[in-house]
Parts: structure tokens; C-alpha cells; sequence
């Protein structure tokens, strides 16, 4: 059986990829603060990454054939306005990884992210020039260049907005709508802000697919389809029927945020999908999560 290591695993997207481990992989995940996040029972490392020794010390005990490198400060406006310790983790941290994945012939899947681009054109593709608007973009492109620099053979996931079940302790934006509707409060939702949202499953699957193949360079895994937050909170309201669920629609404009969010970000997934690969459509995403969600009695609108 094939070991996997996979940095952040207490993450969004990190419980997702346990959530949908392969039979053929064995998973230990790292996590460094937040060990409340972690897959039930999972199997797990605490690290640092910012250590270069004990990174290279749990490499070295692991030994892994795979480094799926998940964790990063992914909150745009935190790395807005704390980017020296930002960096720390979602560059400097990076290329150690790389360098020593490089080292010891292991294969390594960096995950990016859409913010890489502009938000200027209509659908991006792998081959589009990156142009970041704000601080976590510029970090990311700056890992994206320092993986590919270092370790040509390494694979580059650029990922869109996910959706999706997680662990109560990391809830993403969806069970945060659905913990507002519960308790009768309006979800605020931006109706200029469009990306291809992606569900974490989806996400985790398409990893997987392209770690089974070994791929290397730049791939783009987003969702089947652009659409606004707004008109994803309709849709989400639709498939999980909650008629009534107040939802306020507004623009960026009216909120104040230290960051910058480019106002369309929708990754084109041609060049996965002629791997084999595509994300399950946004619909059906909806509707296997309202099974697993299993909303309590107060959501229902009788």
C-alpha cells in the first residue's frame, strides 16, 4: 500500500481528502494547532512546517511515496495584512518541502489557488498569464514558481472556492449559510463575485486522480459552471428545499475588506478532464450533500 503524507490535514480540503481515501492509500496527515479539525481517528502527525529539521525529520520516519501539500494561510485578508508570517508558511515553507521532496525522489502535489489570476477574463486557463491582486495570490504564484523551480517533476493543483461538508471545528461557508438559516438569520451573499465553485469531495477525487498518475506541472480543478455567491445561495436553498431561507443580496463594495477579491475567478478544466477526470456537477454535489448533512427538525419550513 502506497503512504501518503498530507500537509494541513486538518483543513477543509485536508478532511475531504480522508473523507474519500482510495483503498490503495494509506494516509498520515500533519496538522500543527488545529488537531480538532482532523478526520475522525485518522491517522496523524503533529509538524511544524516552518521547522525545516522536523520536516525533515517526519519525512524521514514516514517515508512517504507521496507529499500532498495542502496547508497554507489561506485567508486573503489575514495574509493581507499579516504578510511577513504568511509567507513564512505559504512560501519559505514550500520550497523546504520542494527542495527536500526533490531529495529524497518524492513525488509532491502542491495545491494553489485561483487567486493567482485577475479576475479580467471569462474562464482561465492553465496557460493564462497569472496576474495577482492581493497578498495570498502573489505568495501563491511565488510558491507556484519555487515548486516548479525546484522540483520539475512535482504536480501544481490551482483549486477554486470549495464547497461542502467538514469537520465542525473548520466549518466551510456552506455549513456556516445552513448554521445561519437554522437559527433564523439571513445569509448576506455578493451578487458581483463569481467563481466556479467546487465541492470538497470533488476536489479531493481530482487529487487523487492526478497523484495515482504521477502527473506533473500546472493542472486547474474547478467547479462545472461560474456563478455568483448570490445565486449559488439560491441554488443551495433550492436543492436542500428550504423555501423560506432569507438570503440578502449585496455587492463587495458594501463590505470593507482589507484584501482584494477579484471579481470573476472561474478555472476551465479542460486539461484534467482530458486525464480522465471531471468534478461531479454542482446539482448532484448539492443534492449528495443535503443526504449528508442530515438537517435537524427547526429547518424545516412547516
Amino acid at each position: 500500500m502506497k503512504k501518503l503524507l498530507v500537509t494541513g490535514a486538518s483543513g477543509f480540503l485536508g478532511w475531504n481528502v480522508f473523507k474519500v481515501q482510495p483503498p490503495d492509500w494509506r494516509l498520515i496527515g500533519t496538522w500543527n494547532k488545529h488537531e480538532d479539525g482532523l478526520w475522525p481517528r485518522s491517522e496523524n502527525y503533529q509538524l511544524d512546517l516552518r521547522d525545516k529539521d522536523a520536516v525533515w525529520k517526519c519525512l524521514k520516519e514516514i517515508n512517504p511515496d507521496a507529499v500532498l501539500h495542502l496547508a497554507a494561510f489561506s485567508d486573503t485578508n489575514f495574509c493581507e495584512e499579516n504578510p511577513e508570517k504568511a509567507k513564512e508558511l505559504n512560501v519559505d515553507a514550500t520550497a523546504t518541502l520542494a527542495g527536500m521532496c526533490a531529495d529524497r525522489h518524492v513525488h509532491l502535489l502542491f495545491t494553489s489557488s485561483e487567486q493567482v489570476f485577475d479576475g479580467t477574463k471569462e474562464a482561465y486557463q492553465e496557460s493564462d498569464a497569472p496576474n495577482p491582486k492581493n497578498e495570498y495570490g502573489r505568495q501563491k504564484l511565488e510558491a507556484e514558481q519555487l515548486v516548479q523551480a525546484i522540483y520539475p517533476e512535482a504536480s501544481v493543483v490551482r483549486i477554486s472556492v470549495m464547497y461542502g461538508l467538514a469537520s465542525a471545528a473548520r466549518p466551510g461557508f456552506l455549513q456556516k449559510w445552513l448554521d445561519a438559516w437554522q437559527h433564523f438569520f439571513p445569509v448576506k451573499a455578493f451578487y458581483d463575485e463569481y467563481r466556479s465553485f467546487l465541492g470538497g469531495a470533488s476536489a479531493a477525487r481530482g487529487l487523487f486522480h492526478l497523484l495515482g498518475q504521477q502527473a506533473s506541472g500546472i493542472f486547474h480543478i474547478g467547479g462545472d459552471q461560474g456563478l455568483s455567491r448570490y445565486d449559488l445561495a439560491l441554488l443551495v436553498k433550492e436543492r436542500f428545499r428550504l423555501e423560506h431561507a432569507p438570503v440578502e443580496i449585496c455587492s463587495q463594495k458594501d463590505v470593507n475588506m482589507p484584501a482584494f477579491r477579484p471579481p470573476r475567478l472561474v478555472l476551465d478544466n479542460s486539461l484534467i478532464a482530458g486525464t480522465g477526470f471531471q468534478p461531479m456537477p454542482l446539482d448532484q454535489e448539492l443534492d449528495a450533500l443535503v443526504q449528508e448533512f442530515k438537517l435537524p427538525p427547526p429547518f424545516s419550513d412547516n
